[in-house]
């Protein structure tokens, strides 16, 4: 089991935990907030959430540690000049898509009036 997935599963124990021994304020088997059930329902969510954000978390970090793996050879210069190009083929990209498919469409047009 990773670290991740014991941390998840130590949360929702603590929640579980946390929401077993609350006090409840009774009035004919109800609280004050229309019922237990609704209650239940918002920490289920709650749990939901911190596991879902415990999972990203997790994800970030392996990418993030993939990451410098695989640039912990090159040094400092090669590093930079990757990220440069990689920055400029990104804003290439960017500018030739709209700019090719509107002329696209401006030819079609002339087409369809010939």
């Amino acid at each position: 089991m990773s670290m991740g997935g014991l941390l998840v599963y130590v949360l929702m124990a603590a929640l579980v935990g946390v929401g077993l021994t609350s006090p409840v304020s009774k009035s004919d088997g109800n609280t004050k907030q229309g019922g237990i059930l609704p209650q239940l329902l918002a920490r289920r969510e709650a749990v939901w959430n911190a596991a879902e954000n415990v999972a990203k978390r997790e994800q970030d970090t392996q990418m993030s540690m993939a990451r410098m793996a695989r640039t912990a050879h090159l040094s400092e210069d090669q590093r930079e000049f990757m990220s440069k190009q990689i920055k400029q083929a990104i804003s290439e990209l960017m500018n030739e898509c709209p700019g090719r498919d509107y002329q696209g469409w401006v030819d079609f047009g002339r087409r369809s009036a010939e």
